[in-house]
C-alpha cells in the first residue's frame, strides 16, 4: 500500500500493479502484451510491425511497403515509377508522358495534339474531317472521293468515268477508241 524505493527493483515473478509510471525506459526482450499502446510519441520498431489495420494521417516507410491492396479515396502520388501487372481506372489515367514498351489497349484514343507511330498502324477506317498527308505511296484497292488530285504523274491500269476526262496538256496513247463522236475545235492531224 506504500511505495518501494530503491535504485533496481527485481522480481522473478510476475509484477501486478495499477500502473507502471516512469521518466525514463520501459524494457524487455521477451514480448509486450496489452490492450492498446497509446503515445503522445512515436512508435519505433527495427523489425515487423503487424497489425490488421495502420490508422493515421501520415503513414511513412522509407523501404518497401507491401501488402494485398492498396485502398484510398484520395491520391496515390509517386515521383518515382509505378509498378504493377495492369492499370485499370474507371476514370482518367493522366500524366506529361503515358508510355508502354507493350500493347495499349482501350475503347478510344481520344487527344487535342498528335498520334505518332513509327510502325505501322492498323486499322479498320481511318476517318478524319481533315486532310490524309503521306511522304510514301498511298496503297488501297480504291480511292474514293470528290477530288482526287496529284501534281505529279497517275498511274494505273484504266481511267474509268462516266464523266469527262480534261486535259489541258497533250493526251498521248496507243489508240483511241469510242463508241460515240469524236469532236474537236481544232484540226485533226494523222502520221
Amino acid at each position: 500500500t506504500g511505495s518501494v524505493l530503491e535504485s533496481v527493483v527485481s522480481a522473478s515473478a510476475n509484477i501486478t500493479g495499477g500502473n507502471v509510471l516512469t521518466g525514463g525506459l520501459i524494457s524487455a526482450t521477451g514480448n509486450i502484451t496489452g490492450g492498446n499502446v497509446n503515445t503522445g510519441g512515436l512508435i519505433s520498431a527495427t523489425g515487423t510491425v503487424t497489425g490488421s489495420s495502420l490508422l493515421g494521417s501520415v503513414v511513412s516507410a522509407s523501404g518497401n511497403v507491401t501488402g494485398g491492396n492498396v485502398n484510398t479515396g484520395g491520391l496515390i502520388s509517386a515521383t518515382g515509377n509505378v509498378n504493377g501487372g495492369n492499370v485499370i481506372s474507371s476514370a482518367l489515367v493522366q500524366g506529361t508522358t503515358v508510355s508502354a514498351s507493350g500493347n495499349v489497349i482501350g475503347g478510344n484514343v481520344t487527344t487535342g495534339g498528335q498520334v505518332s507511330a513509327t510502325a505501322n498502324i492498323t486499322g479498320g477506317n481511318v476517318l478524319t474531317g481533315g486532310l490524309i498527308s503521306a511522304t510514301g505511296t498511298v496503297t488501297g484497292s480504291s480511292l474514293l472521293g470528290t477530288v482526287v488530285s496529284a501534281s505529279a504523274n497517275v498511274t494505273g491500269g484504266n481511267i474509268l468515268t462516266g464523266g469527262q476526262v480534261s486535259a489541258t496538256g497533250n493526251i498521248t496513247g496507243g489508240n483511241l477508241n469510242t463508241s460515240g463522236q469524236l469532236s474537236t475545235s481544232g484540226n485533226l492531224a494523222a502520221k
